[in-house]
């Protein structure tokens, strides 16, 4: 178990350093990281026709305790809904349940729907909900969606749309993602050192749109194959010395992995350790 403050056998690399770390090892090979298709979730997409501005708080609570309000005139009159479930299939099947609840097809974003947002029976099917945004331009970004999955299955998504309600899935996007491994071996009385086999860490790489600021995040293995389906198996690879710098960089595309001078600063323990 990781404790806050950790003790000498706990060691924490971050993300952002391993990251600038590939980055740099890269660019001296004139190459980048390649990025990988992101499984999309379903959007549900309601236009307000009831003749009133429609007020309500986002489930989500990303605008920080302000209402969300979606106006009666102009051209964004939409309200973007994101549904819960841990799959599409879960997510997709949501939607339509709360389009058979509030007839969402025949009357999009009324204030009854509005006033069940975040309270039963929304509660277990709507993650977050904000606009506004247009309808036509929002609906029309939905596409059929045969999605590969990690284990050779397939989801297959087709959109859904009324005058007023439409849901489904937009195109996958394109993500910046590698994933670790630690070049750990352990050595027998009489054996030869044998590496420790798993399958580390991924680390997702995001940059703020307004800002331009890169971020990043771990994603353990066991849920990013959920989020990259078959793609997952031509993800990046990076090892890392267990002294914490990047030692070879393997980017699946049929060469050789990139292997990384360690830091001055190390060489003279590896030396010492071999």
């Amino acid at each position: 178990m990781f404790h806050h403050h950790h003790t000498w056998s706990q060691r924490v690399l971050t993300a952002d350093s391993i990251y600038k770390k590939v980055v740099k090892a890269l660019d001296g090979e004139g190459l980048k990281l390649p990025t990988t298709p992101r499984r999309p979730d379903i959007r549900l997409i309601l236009e307000n026709k009831s003749g009133a501005d429609i007020s309500f708080m986002n489930p989500g609570d990303h605008a920080k305790q302000q209402p969300e309000t979606i106006p009666a005139t102009g051209d964004s009159r939409a309200v973007m809904v994101m549904l819960k479930g841990d799959t599409l299939e879960e997510q997709y099947a949501n939607a339509q349940k709360l389009d058979a609840i509030f007839k969402l097809s025949e009357k999009g974003l009324t204030k009854v729907f509005a006033a069940a947002l975040g309270n039963a029976p929304t509660s277990d099917l709507v993650a977050e909900a904000y606009g506004p945004a247009p309808f036509s331009g929002q609906a029309s970004r939905l596409v059929p969606l045969d999605w590969k999955k990690a284990d050779d299955g397939h989801v297959v998504i087709a959109p859904y749309q009324s005058n007023l309600c439409a849901y489904g899935t937009r195109q996958a996007e394109q993500e910046t993602v590698f994933r670790t491994e630690v070049a750990l071996f352990i050595k027998g009385t009489n054996t030869i050192p044998e590496c420790i086999e798993g399958e580390g860490m991924c680390i997702a790489v995001s940059q703020d749109w307004k800002t331009g600021k890169i971020s990043t995040r771990p994603i353990v293995p066991s849920v990013a194959r959920d989020f990259y389906g078959a793609a997952y198996d031509n993800i990046p690879t990076v090892l890392i010395n267990p002294l914490g710098f990047v030692q070879s960089i393997d980017l699946h595309n049929d060469k050789p992995s990139v292997n990384v001078e360690p830091p001055k600063r190390f060489r003279q323990v590896l030396q010492e350790l071999r």
